[in-house]
Parts: C-alpha cells; structure tokens; sequence
C-alpha cells in the first residue's frame, strides 16, 4: 500500500477554538420554587431556624424592657445581606418570634423584639453598593428622622433629660444614623460584596454596627415611650452601649464571614437581592 501514513484523517484533527465563548450576562431566575422577597423559602427557613437557635443566650442588658436580649441579634443584619431586606426581615422576624416561645428569657418586650428584628435586616438590605431599593431606603429614612424627633421631644423636652445626657446615651447609634443618611452606607456594600474576605470581614463589622444601632435606636425609642427610665440609666448606657455594639458587630463579622466564605465556595446561585 501506498500514501502518507504520517497525514492525521479527519477524525484525528482537533479543532482550536479560535475565541472565548462570549455574550450576554444572563440573570438566574428561580422557577418553581416557593419565594420570598426573591429568595426561596428554604433558605428563610434555615436562617430562620439559626436565628431562633442563637435567641436561647442572653446578651444584651441595656435597653431591655425588664429582659435580656439575644445574641441572635449579631445576626440579624446578616440575613438581610444574605437573602435581602424583605426575605431577611421574615427570616429575622420568624426566628425572634420562634425564640419569645422557646427562649422567653430573653424575649423583652414581644413585640418589639419581632419588630427589631425584623427593621435589622431591612437596614442591612439597604446598606449596599448598588442603588436599588430607592424607595425602602428613603422610607427608611424617614422612619428613622421621625424616632429622633419623638425621642428627643418625649426625653428632653418632656420628661426633662439633659441633652448631653441624652447625646452621651446614644452617641453610637446617632453617628451610625448619620451614617446610614450619607452615602456611607454604600461605601460598606461594597466592601461586603468585595472579593477580599478580610473587607467582607471589616464590611460586616461596620455594616452590623450601622444596622443594629438603627435597630436598636427604634428599640429603644419604643422601650422609653413605654417605662420613662430614669436619667440614671442614661449616664449607664453612655458607657454599656458601645461595649454592646462592638460586641453586636464582632458575632456579625465572624458568623457572617464564615457563612459568606463558606457560600462562594459552593457556588450557590444567590438570591435576587442578596449582596455578598
């Protein structure tokens, strides 16, 4: 036989892609599955199920209304990045709900317990590098102008408490309000979606400090409408609270960087308004 042995055939030529494969980002959409707020509902569950697991420890005894509060509120915030504001605030809410039954000792007032909760996540959700959710933001605002003004008007003016007892007393919470009304907010999104786990890290510290004092604040404002504290307690909160906070801040960083490290690397498809 005659002929170029040495000539690959057809079949054992191997094509070079010319090219990356390129187009269009697509956005994954859930399709038959049950959702809230764009996130399915397995997912609120589960948080759900960790927020009412972490209400059975006592941690906070400022601003209590005759009780302790949870440690599930360092996690609060962290459903909102998560899931979203309103998949985040159900999860949040649900769970503190769950935990008034099975963890009394630490359900305060019931109802703004559920409440709190709930607000920590919507904050959080709204504390992003995007500019979505303009007019939960702006609500947002508003509600939170609107606790300063009665606060101030039913402690200061009413009941008499001195203004720089008051300004001491909440000092943390009103720099993060102030915060949360400048572009700050946006700035913390970003380094919670960022990459780098050391600023996700850094991101959640800061992003649950702002979400909780805004929770916390609304708490409170609540809390004093009802019991009128005495002016002592005042000048005991100026020296609790930021030791509270950092506290707060210091659960959503580590269970939150470790969750969100954890859901990179599985490659989860993320909820429609989760931000990490």
């Amino acid at each position: 036989m005659s002929g170029d042995r040495s000539t690959p055939g057809p079949a054992a030529s191997i094509a070079e892609p010319s090219s990356v494969p390129s187009g269009e980002l697509r956005t994954v959409v859930f399709h038959g599955t049950a959702q809230i707020g764009g996130a399915p509902v397995a997912s609120v569950i589960v948080l759900a199920s960790v927020v009412a697991v972490l209400s059975f420890i006592p941690f906070s005894v400022a601003l209590s209304a005759g009780n302790g509060f949870p440690m599930a509120q360092g996690v609060y915030s962290l459903t909102g990045w998560l899931l979203g504001p309103w998949a985040g605030a159900t999860a949040s809410g649900v769970g503190s709900l769950i935990g008034i039954f099975l963890a009394p000792h630490t359900a305060g007032i019931p109802w703004i317990t559920v409440g709190g909760a709930a607000s920590g996540a919507l904050f959080a959700g709204v504390i992003t590098r995007q500019r979505t959710h303009r007019r939960l933001t702006g609500l947002l605002a508003v509600v939170i102008v609107l606790e300063v003004v009665i606060f101030v008007r039913h402690a200061v003016f009413t009941n008499g408490v001195r203004p720089g007892v008051f300004v001491a007393a909440y000092l943390t919470h009103l720099i993060a309000i102030v915060g949360f009304l400048l572009p700050t907010r946006r700035w913390i999104g970003g380094l919670i979606a960022s990459p780098d786990l050391r600023r996700v890290a850094l991101g959640l510290f800061l992003g649950t400090w702002m979400a909780a004092s805004l929770m916390m604040f609304g708490e409170s404002m609540m809390g004093y409408l009802i019991l009128n504290w005495p002016d002592e307690l005042f000048v005991f909160f100026a020296g609790i609270i930021p030791l509270e906070q950092a506290a707060r801040s210091g659960i959503g960083a580590v269970i939150g960087t470790g969750v969100i490290a954890g859901l990179r690397s599985m490659s989860l498809v993320k909820p429609r308004d989760a931000r990490y």
